[in-house]
């Protein structure tokens, strides 16, 4: 595990004055806000704020309502209302930067109305090594990245979330439905919507890491490799439910879930 006295003289550095935390209950996020909550001790605000929007499955959101009860803190929800609004309607290669320079065009505003200066967010080393064409809208937002000044990997991450007890230290990581679509296609509400319950009911047969990638009247599903044999035991009842929700047809991808499959 990362040296602990390092990681909270880093985070007691930063909070000497009030901080907003981008949160989108992930684990880096997570481990950003706990962080931040133990630097202030109580002396200085800690606002946690959480995007939503059309295209955010909405289990996300209720699952970061419930970390933040968790660590006592209060979930500031920002809205984006469509994907109009920010110019993603149809799903650009640069949604990515286009989304997240929105959301953090959001989170300053709100910083200027509560006089809070200081913006954290989780981007950790690993981030790096991906196609994360958000991060350039993030630089130029001016946040800091706390993980990444301490040279914290995922895996640094995951510990120290198990340390404090935390049960996002074993939370698979999670993406917006925009990624469930190509490039080029219409980001409407009804097959954002549509995306959503299917994969929510996926969920309720245990899956940890889930997607349904829309082709047109295709629903391809995404799952890790250990639950291949559970999705195909459950055939029957996934084709029924997908196709009332719209699929003609429902297949299954052999190769697993890849992180970034539609880039």
């Amino acid at each position: 595990m990362p040296d602990l006295k390092t990681v909270l003289s880093h985070f007691d550095a930063i909070v000497t004055e009030p901080v907003m935390v981008a949160f989108s209950g992930g684990a880096d996020s997570v481990l950003v806000l706990k962080l931040a909550l133990e630097a202030s001790r109580g002396r200085v605000p800690v606002y946690a704020l959480y995007a939503d929007a059309p295209w955010m499955p909405r289990v996300a959101l209720a699952e970061a309502e419930q970390i933040a009860r968790d660590l006592q803190v209060k979930l500031e929800v920002i809205n984006i209302n469509s994907p109009a609004s920010i110019g993603i309607e149809n799903n650009p290669q640069d949604r990515c930067y286009r989304c997240k320079k929105a959301i953090f065009k959001a989170f300053l505003d709100f910083g200027q109305t509560h006089n809070v200066k200081i913006l954290l967010e989780g981007t950790q080393l690993d981030d790096l090594t991906k196609y994360r064409p958000g991060l350039k809208a993030i630089a130029e937002s001016g946040a800091r990245s706390p993980l990444k000044e301490l040279e914290l990997h995922k895996s640094d991450v995951r510990e120290l979330l198990a340390h404090w007890g935390l049960s996002a230290a074993k939370k698979p990581s999670g993406s917006c439905l925009a990624t469930r679509l190509p490039y080029g296609q219409t980001l409407s509400v009804p097959i954002l919507k549509q995306i959503d319950q299917a994969e929510n009911y996926l969920r309720s047969f245990g899956f940890k890491v889930i997607r349904v990638r829309s082709h047109g009247d295709i629903a391809r599903i995404e799952t890790d490799l250990e639950h291949l044999s559970l999705a195909l035991s459950k055939r029957a009842d996934i084709v029924r439910e997908l196709k009332s929700l719209g699929w003609k047809y429902v297949t299954l991808d052999l190769e697993g879930f890849r992180s970034g499959s539609m880039d």
